[in-house]
């Protein structure tokens, strides 16, 4: 529609968006030329994200600790705690380097490291249950691991459980009792488990959302964090400056290259996730990919503000490595957030990864629909708003 059909205050409003668009667009279009003259830097943008993801997911591919290194010590000999040594050796979960003959070597292992538990079978352990009394099975695990020692002290009592089981059935099978009516003597009553949602408990699939939120931050944040500072040192800064640029054209003419480019890695990490580590991407590909977007947008908004404040490109990577590392360890990503202290846990909740795991999980795992994660996708919204106004305004504040 041509302006001069429009009153003069529509008119005046329409040129004024699309000279703020043109203004944004050739700021954009400015930056996305410096990228592609890097062209390493271009390359490891878009490199990187694929092999963190693959690097951390093959790290966390099981989450589970097995063949932990462990001996025997068998000092009954007898027929019982044979089998009982035999069984320890079923799991996977720990791993039977070798059977040993004195307690003193068991000790000296544990105490150098070289294992994590000695598994003892006291003399006359035979003899005990024979005679009606408590034979007791000895560990000695390191305390050091505190992921290890829990896990052989699960197998152990296993172990026990079934050789005890097994011993009941016997003696009830010498009375006459069926084996299949002895077990229901034995335990009249079980647990019947029926998992949902991620039913092989595979701890890929639960940290899987963290290593895609992770690898697109590490990378948004740093990048847009010198961008300003980039500018700043080389004195382009002043340049712009001195032009009719307003504060909000520069910053979102920034963000838009590192945006489309951080697009392109969501894209090729969700890809990569679906098809290499069997997350379900694709399922509910729109809300993922809506997700992604208003993440992808909370981290650049940060790098800027990061920019924004600091004086020199070293400052702002320090200030944003800073950044980065509490939200690893505090925003839930890769770990239970009820696990974190009740008085450290509100900082939780001023990290956009925080929100973006837990609705990614939700999708993923879940099938959650959009009513299910909305809570999630307005807050990311309220911290793309927040955010970007900070930068702005702390923009301004610098160069006033």
């Amino acid at each position: 529609m041509d302006t001069t059909t429009l009153n003069p205050h529509d008119a005046e409003w329409r040129l004024g968006v699309m000279g703020m668009f043109a203004v944004i667009g050739h700021v954009a279009k400015k930056e996305f030329r410096q990228l592609l003259r890097d062209r390493r830097s271009l390359v490891l943008i878009l490199v990187m994200p694929i092999l963190l993801t693959v690097l951390f997911g093959k790290a966390l591919e099981t989450g589970e600790l097995r063949n932990i290194p462990s001996v025997i010590l068998n000092l009954d000999g007898s027929p019982e705690s044979n089998v009982i040594a035999t069984a320890f050796s079923t799991y996977d979960e720990v791993q039977i380097r070798h059977e040993l003959t004195s307690l003193d070597e068991a000790q000296a292992l544990l105490a150098r490291g070289k294992i994590k538990a000695a598994i003892v079978i006291p003399q006359g352990f035979m003899r005990q249950i024979e005679s009606g009394g408590e034979a007791q099975l000895q560990l000695l695990l390191d305390g050091t691991d505190n992921a290890s020692a829990p896990i052989v002290e699960g197998v152990a009592k296993r172990v026990i459980q079934r050789y005890n089981t097994e011993r009941a059935v016997r003696g009830l099978w010498a009375q006459g009792v069926r084996p299949a009516q002895s077990l229901r003597l034995i335990q009249p009553v079980y647990v019947q488990t029926e998992i949902r949602y991620n039913p092989g408990l595979k701890f890929l699939s639960y940290v899987m959302p963290g290593v895609i939120g992770l690898t697109l931050q590490l990378l948004t944040v740093m990048l847009m964090a010198i961008s300003i500072t980039r500018e700043r040192e080389r004195g382009t800064l002043d340049q712009l400056m001195a032009s009719p640029i307003r504060r909000a054209e520069l910053i979102l003419g920034k963000v838009l290259p590192y945006f489309g480019i951080s697009l392109v890695n969501v894209v090729t990490i969700l890809f990569v996730a679906d098809r290499w580590f069997n997350v379900p991407a694709g399922e509910n590909l729109p809300l993922l990919l809506a997700l992604c977007c208003l993440f992808v947008l909370t981290s650049l908004a940060t790098g800027l503000l990061i920019s924004a404040v600091s004086r020199s490109q070293f400052q702002a990577v320090q200030i944003a490595v800073f950044y980065v590392l509490p939200v690893f360890l505090l925003s839930g990503a890769f770990g239970h957030l009820e696990a974190i202290p009740a008085y450290i846990r509100p900082i939780s909740y001023f990290f956009p990864l925080m929100y973006f795991s837990r609705s990614v999980r939700a999708v993923t795992l879940r099938a959650a629909d959009f009513a299910q994660v909305s809570n999630d996708l307005a807050v990311l919204s309220v911290f793309v708003v927040v955010l970007l106004s900070g930068a702005v305004l702390s923009f301004r504040k610098r160069t006033a």
